[in-house]
């Protein structure tokens, strides 16, 4: 079933990237994209290269600090494997990377710490969301934005937001839950999984730990407001080396459009979704349709190659190859359903 979802959502993301590569070829002058690639100038790509140092550590330095302080792994530990996660989203479908980050940063075979981790993650994606939703609407006050993004904002406020509420409910009533759940399952006659989804859920609930705690959760939001400072940074930048006028304040409002863009499904890599919201974001600064459409492929080119080194060399240093991690992430799920959830 795994195996199945994988193929059909990777099925289904393809069709949705070549639905914004059309929708693009209908509104951009191809040949003003490559005269724009034309002029690219290289020393600039000093700056995004510089960020890239800045940015990876301070996600790995937050999700550090969102486990318990129980269990919390290694900073070197984080920064590998949240490297190895970020290429394995490009290379491979289904989100794959967040499925790697689950697997490789506890124990091995372990339901329960994958659960855990699956929390903290669900912990950094609400905070990013929550980050990408306040640079939107900076950007609504500072540029008036067309309709479709007003209607982006609200779609992202009601999923983050409802998904923020959840996982405060989660943390609070754990056990009103799964006793919940419990009954449930005694009406349809699955006793047998009553104390496997107490430990997973316990196990989950441990995990957002970092929602309960007004301090660490300031500590968290200055370091993402940090790291998507430096996401603004990368792309005024990379338009600094295409020649084009992008200011902080049309680069941050292009991050978060870009970021928000990104929930939808899509192909490996974004391709076609990553090239529309930012083609459409790049217009909102006044920049031409052909010359949007160069800055975005030269920021997803940059992204693309810069978080496939990293995770090649973060491979390399964790000592298993490409194909090894694909085959563990077929077989590790597996596994971990045989585990037994500590108590």
């Amino acid at each position: 079933m795994g195996r199945r979802f994988r193929v059909q959502s990777a099925v289904v993301g393809v069709l949705i990237g070549l639905g914004c590569i059309a929708i693009l070829l209908r509104q951009v002058d191809l040949k003003q994209s490559w005269n724009a690639l034309g002029r690219l100038n290289g020393p600039f790509l000093l700056i995004p290269l510089a960020v890239l140092f800045l940015n990876l550590p301070l996600r790995a330095w937050r999700w550090q600090l969102i486990f318990p302080s129980s269990s919390r792994p290694s900073l070197g530990a984080c920064l590998t494997v949240l490297g190895i996660g970020n290429m394995a989203n490009f290379l491979l479908p289904g989100r794959a990377g967040d499925v790697a980050r689950c697997v490789l940063v506890g124990r091995a075979g372990s339901l329960t710490e994958s659960s855990r981790t699956l929390a903290t993650l669900a912990v950094e994606k609400v905070m990013d969301g929550l980050a990408l939703v306040g640079m939107v609407l900076f950007a609504v006050w500072a540029l008036h934005p067309p309709h479709w993004v007003l209607d982006l904002l609200r779609v992202s406020i009601l999923i983050f937001g409802g998904a923020l509420v959840l996982l405060v409910a989660l943390r609070y009533r754990t056990r009103v839950l799964i006793d919940s759940v419990r009954r449930a399952f005694r009406l349809v006659h699955l006793p047998s999984l009553e104390k496997k989804f107490d430990g997973l859920l316990t196990s989950f609930a441990d995990g957002l730990s970092a929602v309960s705690s007004a301090g660490q959760m300031l500590t968290l939001l200055l370091i993402t407001a940090a790291i998507w400072s430096t996401e603004a940074g990368t792309i005024w930048g990379l338009a600094r080396a295409l020649g084009l006028a992008v200011s902080l304040k049309s680069a941050v409002v292009a991050s978060a459009v870009l970021g928000l863009g990104l929930m939808i499904p899509a192909a490996p890599g974004g391709l076609g979704t990553y090239e529309l919201f930012g083609t459409e974001a790049f217009k909102l600064a006044g920049i031409a349709a052909g010359s949007a459409l160069a800055l975005t492929v030269v920021i997803h080119a940059w992204v693309f190659v810069a978080n496939i080194v990293a995770g090649m060399c973060l491979l390399a240093v964790k000592g298993i190859s490409l194909a090894q991690l694909k085959r563990r992430l077929e077989v590790e799920p597996g596994a971990e359903s045989t585990a037994q959830p500590s108590s």
